[in-house]
């Protein structure tokens, strides 16, 4: 017979065993919910990874079929990959070559508008985003050279638009010159015209046949563009035929040009012949609003590695603040014989080089008239 110290140890073990069989029991049914998430998950896991697989491949077949070419770039800016257009673009020995390297081999020269011109004249444009700092950046570079081509048909079509607007008034400026110059030759036949006045008329001829020389000149420069050889043009050989170009106007002015040193060596690239007549009208103009004993100042400034400002300054009356965002327009001009061509005519000329006209003034004070230009590299054109 068990003692009562044996039947409460038996108790024990008993209470012992069913808490065991309940932790056993919790267990269980733990392990196996744990098991459902377990299968949960990986069928999620399972899913997510066909849309990812789905979303690569769409984006696999997307780079293929991209006209743009893209390119990955590492950190040290060699690429690591590209998608068959860049190929095209690049050639495929440019896997893994620095970036700077297969840009010098690729392409004939780069702007300041992030445009890469190869020397065929394609011109394509580069757009850049970074990743990870440690992973790089991907490039995108996309033809748009028929773009470029649409936008110079769209302008020059405005410009003969203008062209066509401006013909009747045209027209009253060149009668004006033109009966003048007539009739003053018709009065040198005179058999009774004494020297002295036959070469009065003569120069009043002239003056007037000269008037009618700028206004077609003008209409050229502005329907053409402002640009047409490309050429290498020395800074100072330009101030130098611009020098002799209104050497004329200044004498019979009695004004002043004072032309300021500057640092040689610098060159742009354009058209010679364009750059001489914007900087021509801009002394020009400045001397035709003042009329006689004109001040001006040409300057050449460095505003940076890559660009130059060319400054003409004058001693003139100044243009008022609600003037000046209109004196760069077609036909706006505050002179009876101009056509308001001549400075439309300096703006056009400094777009089509890349480059931008501007102007400061204070009524009273004067007028600073600039034509920036981007510097050429020289080095990369020998």
């Amino acid at each position: 017979m068990l003692s009562q110290v044996e039947k409460s140890r038996l108790a024990e073990l008993e209470q012992a065993f069913e808490l065991f069989n309940e932790t056993s029991l919790q267990l269980t049914h733990a392990y196996e919910a744990l098991q459902h998430q377990v299968a949960d998950l990986q069928r999620q896991l399972a899913q997510s990874d066909r849309e990812k697989r789905k979303v690569a491949d769409r984006l696999s077949r997307l780079l293929n079929l991209l006209p743009a070419g893209v390119i990955v770039l590492n950190q040290e800016d060699c690429i690591v990959e590209m998608n068959p257009s860049a190929q095209t673009i690049l050639g495929e020995d440019a896997l893994h070559r620095n970036w700077d390297v297969v840009v010098k081999n690729a392409f004939l020269m780069s702007n300041d508008a992030g445009e890469l011109i190869t020397h065929d004249d394609t011109v394509f444009q580069l757009s850049e985003t970074m990743l990870d700092e440690a992973l790089g950046k991907i490039l995108l570079v996309q033809d748009v050279t028929a773009a470029r081509h649409l936008q110079d048909h769209v302008n020059r079509h405005q410009r003969l638009s203008s062209m066509g607007e401006m013909a009747a008034s045209l027209a009253h400026q060149i009668r004006t010159p033109l009966a003048s110059a007539l009739l003053y030759v018709s009065q040198m036949n005179s058999e009774h015209l004494d020297e002295t006045k036959r070469e009065k008329f003569v120069g009043k001829a002239l003056h007037s046949l000269r008037h009618l020389e700028g206004l077609v000149k003008d209409m050229l420069q502005y329907a053409k563009g402002g640009k047409g050889s490309e050429q290498q043009v020395e800074i100072t050989q330009l101030l130098e035929l611009v020098k002799h170009a209104v050497e004329n106007q200044v004498k019979h002015s009695n004004s002043q040009v004072q032309f300021d040193s500057f640092v040689p060596g610098m060159v742009v690239q354009g058209d010679m012949d364009g750059l001489v007549t914007a900087l021509q009208n801009l002394i020009g103009n400045a001397i035709d609003v003042i009329g006689k004993e004109a001040r001006v100042q040409v300057t050449v400034n460095k505003i940076s590695d890559d660009k130059i400002d060319i400054v003409v300054s004058d001693n003139g009356p100044g243009i008022e603040t609600d003037q000046l965002e209109k004196v760069f327009e077609p036909f706006y001009t505050s002179r009876a014989k101009g056509t308001g061509l001549g400075l439309a005519v300096v703006r056009a000329i400094a777009e089509a080089h890349n480059g931008q006209a501007w102007v400061k003034s204070i009524p009273g004070y004067g007028s600073r008239f600039g034509i920036r230009l981007p510097l050429a590299d020289v080095k990369g054109m020998e």
